[in-house]
């Protein structure tokens, strides 16, 4: 799995200019990790014969969910589902959770909605599209174990 967008989550846009919603520097950091780690699926896949390895690009998945969001039935996307402490990551004692929380990329300032990891994991099980699962997708890939 990919790192997610990191200057897109509610904590982080919290307190930080942002272009496009998101503070850029840290999805730069966050994409130029992503890429490294993409690279090893090969890498380590030549040193370790008969391994079955998918890079899932959460990353993508997200930031494609925040540039076209209601297309993905998500209509709140800087916002988390849930109140949140002082730090804007953790919950706050007794806080309310919002009534549709399928409509948020965020549950809480940093982590994706079950929506959002619902689509991840779709996407990670039968995308043909080399930019969401490298080298193959989950369904081929145990199609192949059979």
């Amino acid at each position: 799995m990919s790192v997610n967008p990191l200057g897109c989550s509610p904590v982080v846009r919290m307190n930080r200019p942002t272009h496009n919603g998101c503070v850029q520097n840290m999805n730069r950091a966050a994409h130029l990790f992503n890429s490294h780690l993409k690279s090893l699926v090969d890498v380590i896949r030549a040193e370790m014969p008969g391994s079955s390895l998918v890079f899932v690009n959460s990353y993508k998945i997200i930031r494609d969910i925040i540039k076209n969001p209601i297309s993905k039935g998500i209509y709140a996307v800087g916002l988390s589902t849930i109140s949140e402490g002082g730090n804007g990551i953790l919950c706050k004692r007794g806080g309310e959770v919002c009534a549709n929380r399928s409509s948020h990329v965020f549950f809480d300032g940093l982590h994706p909605t079950e929506a959002v990891n619902v689509q991840i994991a779709t996407k990670a099980y039968v995308s043909s599209l080399k930019t969401e699962v490298y080298r193959t997708n989950i369904a081929r890939m145990t199609k192949s174990k059979i």
